[in-house]
This record gives structure tokens, sequence and C-alpha cells, in this order.
């Protein structure tokens, strides 16, 4: 009975910690400034680059790959967990890729 109640608690909690995920994610794509820097490099508000038609992120797999470059080449200091939360908050907020 225990082993049943624990294996449905992350079902739960899932919504939960996906809205703190979300909610994380917006953050850190404020504070790294990642559409600022994106408008100074194509444009408009910055978020544009995210659906153009010349996108390189074109799957889902391809997303947290992206950010960890991003991440990288501008020397953000960002944390794995970071990165997820960004790749998850982009996913939701604009790509829309289905898993």
């Amino acid at each position: 009975m225990l082993t049943l109640a624990l294996l449905a608690m992350p079902a739960i909690a899932a919504p939960e910690a996906n809205s703190a995920l979300l909610e994380s994610g917006k953050k850190l794509v404020a504070e790294a400034k990642c559409e600022a820097c994106h408008a100074t490099k194509h444009g408009g508000d910055g978020t544009g680059i995210y659906l153009r038609a010349d996108r390189r992120v074109t799957t889902k797999s391809k997303l947290l790959p992206q950010v960890s470059r991003c991440n990288t080449e501008l020397n953000l200091g960002l944390f794995p967990e970071d990165e997820a939360a960004i790749a998850a908050y982009l996913n939701a907020s604009h790509y829309k890729f289905q898993d």
C-alpha cells in the first residue's frame, strides 16, 4: 500500500514542479538577457529567433544542446539544471514540441 502511494506522488506533484520549472526558466531567460542578445543578432524583440524559418532548433532533442551552446559561448555560468529549465520554458512558450 505504501509503495503504491509513493509511486503516485510524482504524478500529484508534477504540475507544481513543472510550473516551478517553467517559472525558473522564464526568470533565467530574463536574467541572462537571452532575448536582448537575440535582438541584436536578428532584430525585433528577440523572440523571433525561436521560430524563424532557418532556425537551428527544429526538434525537442536539439533544444537543450542549443541552450547549452549559448551558455558556453557567452560564458553565462548556468548550471545544467538552469539550462534544462530554460529549455523547458522555451519549449512551453515558443516551440511547443511534443515529447
